[in-house]
C-alpha cells in the first residue's frame, strides 16, 4: 500500500512536469510562428499600414517611424522604419511585436 502511494506521487509529479513542458513548447511554437510572420512581412514592400493574411493567422501592421529619408551608407539606402505588428493566430493568441 505504501509503495503504491509513493509510486502514485512520483507519477503525479512526472505527469505535471510533462504537461508543463508541453504547454511551454506550445507557447514557444506560437511565438516563433508570430516572429516568422513578421519576418515574412518585412521582406515585402510595406505601406504605412495594412493587413496580411497567412494560413496560421492574420498580421496587421502600422508604420511608427520612418527615418530612412535621405539616409545612405556606402551608396545604399538604409531603412530605419519601425513598424508595430499585431499578430492574431487562428487559435486566438495575440502577439504585438515592434520592429
Amino acid at each position: 500500500m505504501v509503495l503504491l502511494l509513493i509510486f502514485s506521487l512520483f507519477l503525479q509529479f512526472y505527469l505535471q512536469k510533462q504537461v508543463l513542458t508541453a504547454q511551454q513548447l506550445k507557447i514557444e511554437k506560437e511565438r516563433l510562428t508570430a516572429e516568422l510572420m513578421v519576418s515574412l512581412a518585412l521582406k515585402k514592400d510595406l505601406k504605412t499600414s495594412g493587413q496580411l493574411n497567412f494560413d496560421c493567422g492574420n498580421l496587421t501592421y502600422k508604420l511608427l517611424t520612418d527615418l530612412s529619408a535621405g539616409s545612405t551608407s556606402g551608396g545604399q539606402t538604409v531603412s530605419n522604419k519601425t513598424y508595430c505588428f499585431d499578430v492574431r493566430l487562428k487559435d486566438g493568441r495575440i502577439f504585438q511585436i515592434k520592429k
